[in-house]
């Protein structure tokens, strides 16, 4: 029997554990996979989709596969006696409604395409631990049809997980979110009607818990913290979806601006480091725009605020491809990304998400910024 390879997180093999000790049989001469990650570096957007998989040694456990025997299991129980500690019930909620339940498995992001070739149109992307229905599996098995999200089309099936794994995957990966009720809603400095609106949030957005104190919950926003209020949303966990994004063009002829999107978009995945300037090892948000813009030769300063001053003020309106959209609490600009259109940005959120791309009213633009017309 040929095995797809997959890459399983150690978690998961605590959570076949409890099937295991019940019944041998539940995984059989199943192969967990035997590698744990991918190393991909900046290519064609075309060998995002089929590149090989390559393992790399980091947090997840390297080369448990054919477990037939619960001893197996128990030896690398003993490594990760904390997770215990999980409510492995509640975070079932992640794969509710679900019936083939899929995740993207990924070092930097998955394109999703409007047909089941390299060639077909890229219509959206997904980064690791995004979630997925599975619909229907191309006739040579290399491509799956797929649903995350508002995002329906095909990725390829290298970098899909199914089955038992990916329910596994799934619940030790969701993180507590907020789903908001409304179309935008208030964040307030603290858990108080009366204190400071300092923005808002997006209805269309998913917001990472930080703690739920009861009648409100401590929202994360980047590199910050704000507290919305508790009647207006839905706390429950929760894995990301696939984003919306159609590339431009990709070639030296585009408008600077097409070009600084492509090349930002081809770090999407990439890791949050605060005071990092280093594509590929991690950035913040005002050093992943720094070095995307160094790129082209243009140079900015280390710093958001620093980076609001410098360019040349617009509107809302006169936003291109390219251009910075600033965010601020307090009246302070503490948070920068690049507009990629669509009503869409690309930044360096947090050390959560990483780099990602969002809808640029997520939280409210306070500035918007010129460096390249």
């Amino acid at each position: 029997m040929k095995h797809r390879k997959f890459f399983t997180k150690s978690i998961t093999i605590l959570t076949a554990f409890a099937s295991l000790t019940g019944s041998t049989a539940a995984f059989g001469t199943q192969d967990t996979g035997s590698a744990t990650g991918l190393s991909v570096e900046i290519g064609t957007e075309a060998s995002r989709d089929t590149s090989p998989v390559e393992p790399v040694n980091g947090s997840y456990l390297v080369g448990v596969c054919n477990i037939t025997e619960a001893s197996d299991v128990l030896a690398t129980a003993e490594a990760f006696k904390t997770a215990g500690e999980i409510d492995w019930e509640k975070r079932a909620e992640a794969v509710e409604g679900y019936t083939n339940l899929g995740i993207a498995l990924v070092d930097s992001y998955l394109n999703v395409r409007k047909s089941a070739s390299t060639d077909g149109d890229i219509i959206g992307k997904m980064t690791n631990n995004n979630i997925c229905e599975v619909l229907e599996t191309s006739s040579d098995g290399k491509w799956l049809k797929i649903k995350s999200g508002a995002i329906t089309g095909w990725v390829s099936s290298d970098y899909i997980q199914t089955g038992w794994q990916a329910v596994d995957t799934a619940k030790a990966e969701a993180e507590l979110q907020v789903v908001i009720d409304v179309d935008t809603l208030n964040v307030r400095t603290e858990p108080d009607v009366n204190s400071t609106i300092w923005t808002q949030a997006d209805g269309n957005e998913h917001y990472d818990v930080v703690r739920d104190l009861g009648d409100w919950i401590e929202i994360e926003l980047d590199d910050s913290t704000g507290y919305v209020a508790k009647d207006f949303v839905r706390v429950r966990y929760a894995l990301n979806t696939a984003v919306k994004y159609v590339p431009p063009e990709d070639d030296e002829n585009q408008p600077l601006g097409s070009r600084i999107v492509t090349y930002a978009i081809k770090w999407l995945g990439g890791r949050y480091v605060w005071g990092g300037e280093t594509l590929g090892k991690g950035v913040d948000c005002s050093g992943f725009t720094k070095c995307v813009y160094a790129h082209f030769g243009i140079y900015l300063t280390h710093y958001s605020g620093s980076q609001a001053a410098e360019g040349r003020r617009i509107s809302r309106s006169e936003l291109r491809k390219g251009d910075l959209v600033f965010y601020a609490k307090n009246g302070t600009i503490n948070h920068v990304a690049i507009y990629i259109g669509d009503g869409q940005v690309v930044h360096a959120r947090s050390a959560r998400r990483g780099i990602c791309i969002t809808d640029m009213d997520y939280r409210t633009p306070v500035r918007y910024v010129t460096y390249i017309h």
